[in-house]
């Protein structure tokens, strides 16, 4: 008895032949990865995307009507509950446990973030993975947060979760990473190959609205984001700064209220965003080895300087007097870069350094290679 084919034919085959569903973990906040995977859907498609647990907060998506399912209020309810309050280390064993074919079976499945990595796919599947990181508490950070009090009490858990975590890769059978940085990482701790595909950015939102002499941070006000070294470069600074996002973990809003030369936004709406781009001088971005960092290249779509740190994805992509000015993380250095930029400013015009990060772009790329793995993935096992 012949064995039926009912996947797509191959020859002049496009992504939107294929039928596709997307997979990302948990929302702990709107921030850059649920905007990735909201244009990724939106890209080709796509309404929905599955998840874990409740969108959190509770409002609708910032970034655009796709719609995050929970599947866990598919799987029996005895099941999740003490793997939900484990957070991200739970989400592995909650994702194995997704039967995919209660969604259709897919041609393809595109999975966002470390954890979904785990479900079990049917053979016929291709299975995705678009990766921001590997996960950085297993890999790349691990020696900079194993000698904090949690971190030596975690050990255990991590060795473990890092064991866990290497065990599921081979069920991805592609990778897109979003920087050289990310592809590098994989490499380097999976040793897999991936095709770099830069996450959009809307480039028609942002305009430059003119210089009202003011620098600007965007982002949390977190440890990891190197914003303790910006609010003491200030400190020593006559130049003004404003600081726009969620109060985060560095406990610096009271330095930053009490200084005459600091402004502390809070938690900014996107119209709010784009105007304070607009009208700034020059963006002060200091996250440490960031995966990819969408706000250098906001700060280059408004027209504006990026004073980066020299590592990770913006360390590549700024060009020191080009499209900003480089520094090495610490106060001292980041006073050096607003010297620089006041005294130099740029040689080019910032806008032309971000055409690679357009939707159309994007959009191109994605379907490209969706394509292109499905067919490679398809005529591997093709009966001659």
């Amino acid at each position: 008895m012949a064995i039926e084919d009912t996947s797509p034919p191959t020859k002049d085959l496009t992504a939107d032949d294929l039928d596709i569903a997307i997979a990302h973990w948990h929302i702990d906040s709107w921030g850059g990865a649920e905007y990735l995977i909201t244009k990724l859907a939106e890209a080709i498609g796509e309404s929905t995307v599955y998840t874990v647990g409740e969108p959190e907060p509770g409002n609708d998506n910032p970034y655009g009507d796709i719609v995050f399912y929970d599947v866990t209020t598919d799987l029996p309810e005895w099941t999740t509950g003490m793997r939900k309050r484990l957070g991200r280390p739970g989400e592995y064993s909650l994702w194995e446990d997704v039967d995919w074919r209660t969604y259709g079976s897919p041609d393809v499945l595109i999975t966002s973030g470390s954890t979904p990595r785990a479900v079990i796919t049917p053979d016929t599947t291709l299975h995705l993975n678009y990766c921001h990181s590997p996960p950085r508490w297993f890999y790349d950070l691990y020696h900079d947060r194993k000698s904090s009090l949690f971190g030596r009490l975690a050990r255990p858990a991590v060795r473990y979760l890092r064991t866990r975590d290497s065990a599921i890769d081979d069920r991805v059978d592609h990778y897109l990473a979003n920087s050289p940085v990310i592809a590098r990482r994989l490499w380097k701790f999976y040793k897999r190959d991936a095709e770099v595909v830069y996450p959009p950015v809307e480039l028609d939102r942002y305009e430059d609205q003119g210089d009202e002499g003011f620098y600007f941070h965007l982002g949390r006000l977190d440890v990891e984001k190197g914003i303790e070294a910006i609010v003491a470069a200030f400190e020593e600074l006559d130049k003004r700064i404003v600081f726009a996002g969620g109060e985060g973990d560095a406990g610096v809003v009271d330095r930053i209220r009490a200084a005459d030369n600091m402004e502390y936004a809070g938690f900014v709406s996107e119209d709010e965003k784009y105007d304070l781009l607009g009208r700034c001088r020059a963006v002060v971005f200091n996250g440490r080895n960031e995966d990819f960092g969408i706000v250098p290249i906001e700060a280059n779509a408004s027209g504006k300087s990026c004073l980066a740190r020299n590592d990770g994805f913006p360390g590549l992509f700024v060009e020191t007097g080009q499209n900003g000015f480089l520094h090495d993380g610490s106060a001292a250095s980041i006073r050096s870069a607003v010297g620089q930029q006041e005294q130099e400013g740029m040689s080019a015009d910032p806008t032309t350094f971000v055409d690679r990060f357009s939707m159309s772009t994007f959009e191109t790329q994605l379907s490209e290679s969706i394509t292109t793995a499905y067919r490679s993935f398809q005529a591997a096992f093709t009966v001659e």
